[in-house]
Protein backbone atom coordinates (compact mmCIF):
# COMPACT_ATOMS: atom_id res chain seq x y z
CA UNK A 1 0.00 0.00 0.00
CA UNK A 2 1.51 3.28 -1.09
CA UNK A 3 2.00 5.93 1.55
CA UNK A 4 0.16 9.21 1.06
CA UNK A 5 2.17 12.20 -0.11
CA UNK A 6 3.00 14.76 2.56
CA UNK A 7 0.72 17.78 2.56
CA UNK A 8 2.13 20.94 1.09
CA UNK A 9 2.81 23.67 3.56
CA UNK A 10 3.64 27.31 3.03
CA UNK A 11 6.80 28.65 4.65
CA UNK A 12 4.71 31.69 5.54
CA UNK A 13 2.14 31.62 8.31
CA UNK A 14 -1.20 33.46 8.39
CA UNK A 15 0.32 35.99 10.78
CA UNK A 16 2.88 36.91 8.11
CA UNK A 17 0.14 37.71 5.60
CA UNK A 18 -1.80 39.62 8.24
CA UNK A 19 1.27 41.63 9.19
CA UNK A 20 1.86 42.54 5.55
CA UNK A 21 -1.83 43.37 5.13
CA UNK A 22 -1.77 45.60 8.21
CA UNK A 23 1.22 47.52 6.84
CA UNK A 24 -0.53 47.92 3.48
CA UNK A 25 -3.73 49.07 5.17
CA UNK A 26 -1.92 51.64 7.30
CA UNK A 27 0.16 53.04 4.45
CA UNK A 28 -2.23 53.01 1.48
CA UNK A 29 -5.73 52.13 2.67
CA UNK A 30 -7.91 49.05 2.36
CA UNK A 31 -7.97 49.25 -1.45
CA UNK A 32 -4.27 48.39 -1.46
CA UNK A 33 -4.78 45.20 0.56
CA UNK A 34 -4.80 42.93 -2.49
CA UNK A 35 -3.40 39.46 -2.79
CA UNK A 36 -1.05 40.21 -5.67
CA UNK A 37 0.43 43.25 -3.90
CA UNK A 38 0.94 41.39 -0.64
CA UNK A 39 2.58 38.49 -2.45
CA UNK A 40 4.90 40.93 -4.19
CA UNK A 41 5.71 42.65 -0.89
CA UNK A 42 6.70 39.32 0.64
CA UNK A 43 8.42 37.90 -2.44
CA UNK A 44 6.19 34.84 -2.76
CA UNK A 45 3.73 33.50 -5.30
CA UNK A 46 0.13 34.61 -5.14
CA UNK A 47 -0.95 30.98 -4.95
CA UNK A 48 0.60 30.52 -1.49
CA UNK A 49 -1.97 32.97 -0.12
CA UNK A 50 -4.73 30.41 -0.62
CA UNK A 51 -3.04 27.90 1.68
CA UNK A 52 -4.17 30.14 4.55
CA UNK A 53 -7.16 32.20 3.41
CA UNK A 54 -10.26 31.46 1.36
CA UNK A 55 -10.12 34.80 -0.43
CA UNK A 56 -9.46 38.49 0.09
CA UNK A 57 -12.64 38.94 2.13
CA UNK A 58 -11.44 36.26 4.53
CA UNK A 59 -8.13 38.08 4.90
CA UNK A 60 -9.87 41.41 5.55
CA UNK A 61 -12.16 39.86 8.15
CA UNK A 62 -9.20 38.33 9.97
CA UNK A 63 -7.29 41.60 9.69
CA UNK A 64 -10.12 43.49 11.39
CA UNK A 65 -10.36 40.77 14.05
CA UNK A 66 -6.63 41.11 14.69
CA UNK A 67 -7.05 44.85 15.28
CA UNK A 68 -10.00 44.23 17.62
CA UNK A 69 -8.17 41.55 19.59
CA UNK A 70 -5.05 43.68 19.99
CA UNK A 71 -7.16 46.56 21.32
CA UNK A 72 -9.14 44.33 23.69
CA UNK A 73 -5.99 42.64 24.99
CA UNK A 74 -4.30 45.99 25.56
CA UNK A 75 -7.28 47.41 27.46
CA UNK A 76 -7.65 44.28 29.58
CA UNK A 77 -3.94 44.27 30.39
CA UNK A 78 -4.08 47.96 31.26
CA UNK A 79 -7.09 47.49 33.53
CA UNK A 80 -5.48 44.63 35.46
CA UNK A 81 -2.00 46.20 35.56
CA UNK A 82 -0.34 47.80 38.57
CA UNK A 83 -0.04 51.28 37.06
CA UNK A 84 -1.71 54.23 38.78
CA UNK A 85 -4.69 55.91 37.07
CA UNK A 86 -2.64 58.94 35.88
CA UNK A 87 -0.01 56.55 34.52
CA UNK A 88 -2.69 54.55 32.69
CA UNK A 89 -4.05 57.75 31.16
CA UNK A 90 -0.55 58.68 30.00
CA UNK A 91 -0.02 55.20 28.56
CA UNK A 92 -3.33 55.43 26.72
CA UNK A 93 -2.35 58.78 25.18
CA UNK A 94 1.04 57.41 24.20
CA UNK A 95 -0.51 54.37 22.57
CA UNK A 96 -3.24 56.12 20.62
CA UNK A 97 -0.96 58.92 19.41
CA UNK A 98 1.98 56.75 18.30
CA UNK A 99 2.57 57.49 14.58
CA UNK A 100 2.32 53.87 13.39
CA UNK A 101 -0.88 53.28 15.35
CA UNK A 102 -2.39 56.57 14.18
CA UNK A 103 -1.80 55.64 10.55
CA UNK A 104 -3.60 52.34 11.14
CA UNK A 105 -6.47 54.05 12.97
CA UNK A 106 -6.89 56.58 10.16
CA UNK A 107 -6.99 53.77 7.60
CA UNK A 108 -9.51 51.76 9.61
CA UNK A 109 -11.82 54.78 9.97
CA UNK A 110 -11.60 55.37 6.22
CA UNK A 111 -12.47 51.70 5.67
CA UNK A 112 -15.40 51.98 8.10
CA UNK A 113 -16.91 54.79 6.00
CA UNK A 114 -17.22 52.39 3.09
CA UNK A 115 -18.53 49.25 4.82
CA UNK A 116 -21.34 49.14 7.36
CA UNK A 117 -20.10 45.94 8.99
CA UNK A 118 -16.67 47.46 9.61
CA UNK A 119 -18.29 50.63 10.95
CA UNK A 120 -20.30 48.60 13.47
CA UNK A 121 -17.22 46.77 14.75
CA UNK A 122 -15.24 50.01 15.00
CA UNK A 123 -18.12 51.65 16.92
CA UNK A 124 -18.19 48.73 19.34
CA UNK A 125 -14.49 49.16 20.01
CA UNK A 126 -14.94 52.89 20.57
CA UNK A 127 -17.48 52.12 23.31
CA UNK A 128 -14.90 49.88 25.00
CA UNK A 129 -12.36 52.67 24.89
CA UNK A 130 -14.86 55.15 26.33
CA UNK A 131 -15.60 52.78 29.22
CA UNK A 132 -11.89 52.37 29.86
CA UNK A 133 -11.33 56.14 29.92
CA UNK A 134 -14.34 56.66 32.16
CA UNK A 135 -12.94 54.13 34.65
CA UNK A 136 -9.57 55.90 34.72
CA UNK A 137 -11.14 59.30 35.34
CA UNK A 138 -13.32 57.83 38.07
CA UNK A 139 -10.24 56.44 39.81
CA UNK A 140 -8.48 59.79 39.49
CA UNK A 141 -11.34 61.34 41.48
CA UNK A 142 -13.93 62.52 38.97
CA UNK A 143 -17.57 62.06 39.86
CA UNK A 144 -19.39 59.42 37.83
CA UNK A 145 -21.17 61.99 35.67
CA UNK A 146 -18.00 64.05 35.13
CA UNK A 147 -16.00 60.93 34.26
CA UNK A 148 -18.62 59.93 31.69
CA UNK A 149 -18.71 63.43 30.21
CA UNK A 150 -14.97 63.94 29.94
CA UNK A 151 -14.26 60.45 28.67
CA UNK A 152 -16.77 61.09 25.89
CA UNK A 153 -15.18 64.45 25.10
CA UNK A 154 -11.71 62.90 25.02
CA UNK A 155 -12.89 60.15 22.69
CA UNK A 156 -14.63 62.66 20.41
CA UNK A 157 -11.46 64.75 20.29
CA UNK A 158 -9.49 61.66 19.33
CA UNK A 159 -12.03 60.61 16.68
CA UNK A 160 -12.24 64.14 15.30
CA UNK A 161 -8.47 64.26 14.95
CA UNK A 162 -8.42 60.87 13.22
CA UNK A 163 -11.28 61.87 10.93
CA UNK A 164 -9.54 65.08 9.88
CA UNK A 165 -6.27 63.22 9.32
CA UNK A 166 -8.06 60.63 7.16
CA UNK A 167 -9.36 63.40 4.87
CA UNK A 168 -6.40 65.76 4.96
CA UNK A 169 -2.94 64.12 4.83
CA UNK A 170 -1.21 67.45 5.52
CA UNK A 171 -3.13 67.82 8.78
CA UNK A 172 -1.43 64.71 10.15
CA UNK A 173 1.95 66.35 9.51
CA UNK A 174 1.28 70.00 10.39
CA UNK A 175 -1.88 70.03 12.52
CA UNK A 176 -2.11 70.01 16.31
CA UNK A 177 -0.39 67.14 18.07
CA UNK A 178 -2.97 64.65 19.31
CA UNK A 179 -1.11 63.72 22.50
CA UNK A 180 -0.90 67.40 23.48
CA UNK A 181 -4.61 67.94 22.82
CA UNK A 182 -5.57 65.00 25.01
CA UNK A 183 -3.13 65.98 27.77
CA UNK A 184 -4.42 69.58 27.81
CA UNK A 185 -7.98 68.28 27.91
CA UNK A 186 -7.44 66.10 30.96
CA UNK A 187 -5.65 68.94 32.76
CA UNK A 188 -8.57 71.26 32.05
CA UNK A 189 -11.01 68.57 33.09
CA UNK A 190 -9.15 67.95 36.35
CA UNK A 191 -9.09 71.67 37.17
CA UNK A 192 -12.79 72.07 36.46
CA UNK A 193 -13.67 68.95 38.41
CA UNK A 194 -11.68 70.09 41.47
CA UNK A 195 -13.30 73.52 41.43
CA UNK A 196 -16.75 71.97 41.14
CA UNK A 197 -16.10 69.79 44.20
CA UNK A 198 -14.60 72.61 46.29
Amino acid sequence: MASSAPARTSPLQPKDWLRAASLRLASDGVESVRVELLARDMGVSKGSFYWHFRDRDDLLSQLLSLWENEEINWIEAAVTGVHSPPSRWARFIHRCSAPDRLRLEVAIRSWARKERGVAFRVSTMEKRRASYLEAILGEIGFTRSAAAQWSELALLTYLGWVDRASRDPEFQQSGPVLSELLSDMILAASSKSLHAQA
